[in-house]
């Protein structure tokens, strides 16, 4: 009998997307995803109740309804449970939903600095995180992102590729499209934000877009790149998903997170790294082409190791 896998996600610019793919194709799992929806009032009483729940209470009556949801419909045993985003379920209803599961698995996407969410981890029988720092800090599983693209392209319309929201790290961002441009390389970056900034000096590779960009773009964008640009939050140190995506597709990767030197994928030939001190890119860097990692490196990284590793599936 097919086992079962209960899949519980924010959608948050349907990065669900990729793991749901992955447990389906890789768990050898009968997949059921549920996306946390936020909760809409029903009517006008509903929403004074939630004020005096608030006030006399200490309670969110909208949270605590918006939780409930995630619940509806779930009558059966799974096999697995898998949450991200488990901060968003209320503690009484994970409990709940890992009663459901021979197995329950957290995996937190975001630093515990970024999200708090340390306090769900006792509702689990294993945690797993790609921050070093949270991994270490909590004793939970330290596992790090992967690839879920493999083609290989020899044509490109650009140099570099860079897409991320509007936030901090811009300044940063400015200097290195307007270091590249003076290279003479041909740089497309693409800036996000709800509301456009007013921003009137922007390097002209710089574009910012108010509407969210699917995977499925965003993917065929870093496809026609020789180079992908990697920025890191400076909560963050735990390596983001734009590092192996620049390995799955074979492209070069300039980032400016120090710590991707600690790790065995490294190769200075593929990899530059970015500091205060940087004023370009060596001309060797961005003239020679990207080279192949040896083949037990790459499929460590690979999204089929990434899930059997998250579920203890042994080949």
């Amino acid at each position: 009998m097919e086992k079962k896998l209960l899949f519980l996600s924010n959608g948050r610019y349907d990065l669900y997307k990729v793991f749901e793919e992955g447990f389906k194709k890789y768990s050898g799992c009968e997949v059921t995803t549920v996306l946390y929806k936020n909760y809409k009032y029903r009517n006008t009483w509903e929403k004074v109740q939630n004020f005096l729940f608030k006030i006399f209470l200490n309670k969110n009556l909208k949270k605590i309804k918006a939780s409930e949801q995630n619940l509806y419909g779930l009558e059966e045993h799974y096999d697995y449970l898998v949450m991200i985003s488990a901060e968003l379920v209320l503690p009484q209803h994970i409990k709940k939903l890992t009663q459901k599961a021979s197995h329950s698995v957290a995996y937190y996407w975001d630093s515990f600095d970024h999200i708090p969410a340390a306090h769900t981890i006792q509702y689990f029988d294993e945690a797993f995180t790609f921050e070093p720092k949270d991994a270490k800090d909590y004793n939970i599983n330290l596992i790090t992102n992967f690839y879920f693209h493999e083609e290989r392209v020899t044509d490109y319309d650009y140099d570099l590729f860079f897409l991320a929201s509007y936030d901090s790290r811009y300044p940063l961002i400015a200097t290195i499209a307007t270091a590249l441009e003076a290279q003479n390389q041909k740089v497309v970056i693409k800036q996000y934000a709800e509301t456009l900034p007013d921003v009137t000096d922007a390097p002209k590779s710089v574009e910012f877009i108010d509407k969210h960009i699917s995977f499925n773009k965003t993917k065929e964008l870093m496809r026609k790149s020789r180079i992908i640009l990697d920025i890191h939050k400076d909560i963050q140190r735990g390596l983001s998903f734009r590092v192996y995506e620049a390995m799955g597709l074979g492209k070069k990767l300039i980032t400016t997170n120090p710590d991707i030197k600690g790790y065995d994928f490294y190769n200075p030939n593929n990899i530059f790294i970015w500091t205060p001190e940087t004023k370009s890119i060596p001309a060797e860097f961005l003239n020679t082409p990207y080279e192949e990692l040896p083949e037990h490196i790459y499929k460590k990284y690979s999204q089929e190791n990434w899930v059997k590793t998250l579920l203890n599936i042994k080949d």
